[in-house]
């Protein structure tokens, strides 16, 4: 039987036995204490109110154990969920019982899995190593957009959706703004976890409390703890006071600088990838002005549209002349329905899915 039902009927029955006895001992009183002149000797009014007030205190403390012994029940089976193998607890519940069907449901809705996943459960290897990647993924939170004085700033997507997704934090300093633009060509299980621990390291260190120039050099160094292969970042900082922006850029996809008399391109002095083993030299670009928009986009871009930097910069000039847009929304939402278009033209089915874009308007 159900649990559910098993519990509900037994809180019935205990209901109805007390009511049964209840009845009965209000005619037993009501036949025997009476005086013969045929008086009632009793208040029977205030005897049907206490009794009933025993009967129901009696089947709240039934009611109250029997809903402790669940709740015990099911934080037990919560502190053996995520054992790498089942507790002795676990093994001594039958697996043909509701108490291992219970089991089993709440391991589905905390792990995804009723069991460890494994590589015979899919059709082939890669799909199996999407499905590890798209898990590790899940530990990363949602992008938030942080208010930073005297600038304007717009990402895309604010989820990882896919599973190669760039991993993108902006974060406010001392003096402005750090940001972090990191990913890969293909997605992957090395891939997901070097974003995971691209943002243990961005999540542990106070850059509320450092200056842009200090966050960059800081995140540089921590960063080279670990030998990341074919990793695609882009490390920026801008200052609120200051026209220029000190960089990392290890992407072939370059930094777009868009203004009133058009494109510029920025590029640093990087690879087209990160190396762990040297340090790295911090590039600067001056002339960025009130009102200018600087994009970072993947370098998945280059392949999912075929298209080199320079093509992709030649699609947006005019178009984006001729929009004039006025904030970090609409510069993003402008290039995302250019990139949808040129998607289409090439029969891409969803062109913007793996794509990841950084817009960042300075105000003031």
């Amino acid at each position: 039987m159900n649990p559910r039902v098993k519990y509900a009927s037994l809180i019935g029955i205990i209901s109805f036995f007390f009511f049964q006895s209840h009845f009965l001992l209000s005619e037993f009183v009501f036949i025997n204490w009476q005086n013969p002149k045929g008086e009632n000797t009793l208040n029977f009014n205030i005897f049907g109110v206490y009794s009933s007030f025993f009967f129901s205190l009696i089947i709240g403390f039934i009611s109250f154990f029997i809903i402790g012994f669940i709740y015990k029940f099911i934080h037990n089976l919560i502190s053996h969920i995520q054992d790498e193998s089942p507790s002795s607890y676990i093994n001594a519940i039958p697996t043909n019982s509701d108490e291992y069907s219970l089991y089993q449901s709440i391991k589905l809705s905390l792990l995804g899995s009723d069991s460890p996943i494994k590589s015979e459960h899919f059709e082939n290897k890669f799909d199996w190593a999407m499905s590890k990647s798209s898990a590790i993924n899940r530990v990363i939170p949602d992008i938030k957009i942080p208010k930073i004085s005297g600038f304007d700033i717009a990402v895309f997507p604010s989820v990882m959706r896919y599973v190669g997704s760039d991993y993108i934090r902006l974060h406010k300093t001392k003096d402005g703004m750090i940001g972090i633009f990191a990913g890969h060509m293909e997605p992957g299980i090395l891939e997901s976890t070097e974003r995971v621990f691209i943002h243990g390291v961005t999540t542990g260190i106070p850059f509320d409390s450092l200056s842009s120039e200090e966050s960059v050099s800081l995140l540089e160094k921590h960063l080279h703890q670990f030998e990341f292969e074919g990793l695609k970042i882009s490390i920026f900082a801008l200052t609120e006071d200051s026209d220029s922006m000190k960089f990392l850029h290890f992407m072939d996809m370059p930094i777009f600088q868009f203004s009133n008399h058009g494109i510029q391109i920025i590029e640093g002095n990087g690879d087209d990838r990160w190396h762990a083993l040297h340090d790295h030299t911090s590039s600067i670009a001056d002339g960025i002005e009130v009102g200018d928009f600087l994009v970072w986009a993947s370098d998945r871009s280059l392949t999912e549209f075929g298209m080199t930097s320079f093509e992709i910069m030649e699609e947006f000039v005019d178009y984006l002349l001729d929009l004039n847009p006025k904030s970090a929304r609409e510069m993003l939402l402008a290039i995302a329905k250019k990139m949808s278009a040129l998607g289409k033209e090439r029969n891409l089915t969803n062109p913007m899915e793996k794509l990841s874009i950084i817009v960042v308007s300075k105000t003031r």
